[in-house]
């Protein structure tokens, strides 16, 4: 079962109806503008699942490892939805991605609004201390059923990223490339280039994936796989 229609949603598509699991993929679209009601409408979709057989799954993020954030209101909301999962689902799996990166026509995604930006010539503060962990939306939907079904991950929170972050100056240097358009930056003295502990998540994928570990300027290619030459939308 999966709950939502998004980019994560779309991703565990063969979840649809597997009665093992209830994907719960209907979160807050945009991290930086959401309001209260959007933070409430989630909270009672969330306790709206209480007595579920299935699995719940639910997808938080690896910001909250983010020092610079620990006080943003996307965040303080996460880590709630969080300790509300683990008191009233015994059966539930938290998966904290980072920023996912696919076709989606969602203008809050990282990428699609450095390509936004970009295109349109408009001005944006770019933070020179910033550093964020990305990931193909193919690697999300490969790496992750396993976990979502294995007893073993039951009432387990995974932190699911690659090892390395980008530096949002050179991420934003990237897409100038792949676009071919200058940006209209203002760089800042601010964010933080933070570490994410992804052991249990390489441990998994050596597990379960089959495939290599990505290494670490896989993120080059993801961008160029969904803005080389292409929109970024569906």
């Amino acid at each position: 079962m999966v709950l939502g229609s998004g980019l994560i949603a779309r991703a565990f598509n063969s979840f649809l109806h597997d009665d093992r699991v209830l994907v719960f993929a209907s979160g807050v679209s945009n991290s930086s503008s959401a309001t209260p009601a959007d933070y409430a409408r989630e909270k009672e979709l969330l306790l709206a699942q209480e007595g579920t057989s299935a699995r719940l799954v639910y997808f938080s993020t690896c910001s909250l490892h983010d020092p610079t954030l620990h006080a943003a209101g996307y965040i303080r909301h996460k880590r709630l939805m969080e300790d509300l999962i683990r008191e009233q689902f015994a059966d539930h799996l938290i998966i904290r991605l980072p920023n996912v990166v696919g076709h989606t026509p969602n203008p809050y995604t990282l990428t699609n609004f450095l390509r936004d930006r970009i295109m349109a010539g408009e001005p944006f503060h770019v933070q020179a201390k910033a550093c964020r962990y990305l990931m193909d939306v193919d690697t999300v939907a490969l790496a992750c059923p396993p976990m979502m079904t294995r007893p073993e991950y039951r009432g387990t929170t995974i932190d699911a990223c690659l090892d390395k972050p980008v530096p949002v100056p050179q991420l934003v240097k990237a897409m100038e490339q792949l676009l071919d358009r200058h940006a209209v930056t203002t760089e800042i003295e601010a964010g933080s280039c933070y570490h994410v502990d992804n052991t249990a998540f390489k441990q998994a994928w050596s597990a379960h994936a089959g495939l290599p570990w990505p290494g670490p300027d896989q993120w080059v290619d993801v961008l160029r796989k969904y803005y080389g030459g292409t929109s970024g939308t569906e």
